[in-house]
């Protein structure tokens, strides 16, 4: 059996460090445009030149590789369900044929987003160099207020203009920690406002697009019994909160099913903890109804980061 994982996602790092501790009687083959994959939860510490780029991103060729997979650097395009077979078409490769095929690709790519980060980075390196550059930045959720929070210690001198959508700042976490936010964003003389200025030197979309992939528990699309979504391109019947400690629970639950008649479902955690960096020092958090920031929460954070991208 011939198994392809499309797209470098949580889910995917995940199901495939499972594979490289089960080696599954199957050829795995993981798909992904460039080898790396780059890890949103050290933006903000990159943007703040805390760390560089080779501490923001896993080499997912190098992981591929020493969990029993094959690697081709090459970007999805589309596939193709047949009677016998999945025809998956890339951009500078043949197509190639599978019976399982799994999307990790993301959230919709769009003009302005953070992603792909290669290319926000050379965006952010342009407004290094103007003096007292204008930046919007489209949606408060928590890449919205750690990117405010960020540009503002790289680029003192910024006009920073920050517009949440109708939820609010951080609409996910609980009220005090929204106060807590809204506070910080104040004091580091970051706009709030409904409407962004005219004329921007760079418009930031902090947001991840709607899913465009509807699936059932399983994982598996509604459509299809043979093809796979997981993380931000995977729409639940009910929505869920889309993060990525939420997409490695997936990982695990994908890894069994590509490989198992038996499936099982995926069944999403009441809460999960979610921590906001600050600054360099300090990260605020929350869990379900609780919320709490310290310096304490900041070490756990970059813990956490190192420990994802150094296994």
């Amino acid at each position: 059996m011939r198994i392809v994982l499309a797209g470098a996602g949580h889910a995917h790092i995940a199901a495939l460090r499972h594979f490289g501790k089960t080696r599954p009687r199957a050829e795995i083959i993981l798909i992904n445009d460039g080898p790396y994959a780059w890890y949103t939860g050290t933006l903000p510490a990159l943007i703040r030149r805390d760390i560089f780029a080779p501490q923001a991103r896993l080499d997912v060729a190098d992981l591929a590789t020493r969990c029993g997979a094959r690697f081709i650097d090459a970007r999805f395009m589309r596939h193709c369900e047949q009677s016998k077979a999945i025809q998956v078409f890339l951009h500078n490769h043949e197509p190639i044929n599978c019976d399982r095929l799994s999307l990790s690709l993301g959230g919709e790519k769009h003009e302005g987003g953070i992603k792909p980060i290669p290319e926000f980075l050379v965006r952010l390196k342009r407004l290094d160099e103007i003096a007292t550059p204008k930046i919007a930045i489209i949606g408060a959720g928590a890449a919205g207020v750690e990117m405010s929070l960020a540009l503002r210690i790289r680029l003192p001198a910024a006009s920073i203009f920050l517009q949440p959508s109708e939820s609010g700042i951080l609409p996910s976490a609980p009220l005090a920690a929204q106060n807590f936010a809204r506070a910080k964003l104040r004091a580091a003389n970051i706009t709030i406002c409904n409407a962004l200025p005219d004329s921007p030197d760079e418009t930031i979309h902090a947001y991840t697009p709607e899913p465009a992939l509807t699936i059932r528990p399983t994982l598996q699309l509604t459509t299809s019994e043979r093809i796979f979504a997981s993380g931000d391109c995977a729409k639940f019947l009910r929505p869920l909160p889309r993060s990525g400690a939420m997409a490695v629970r997936q990982g695990r639950i994908l890894a069994h099913n590509l490989t198992s008649p038996a499936l099982k479902i995926f069944q999403p955690p009441s809460a999960t903890l979610a921590i906001v960096s600050l600054n360099a020092t300090h990260a605020l958090a929350w869990y379900g109804k609780f919320s709490l920031h310290s310096r304490l929460l900041m070490r756990l954070k970059t813990w956490l980061d190192q420990h994802w991208l150094s296994r």
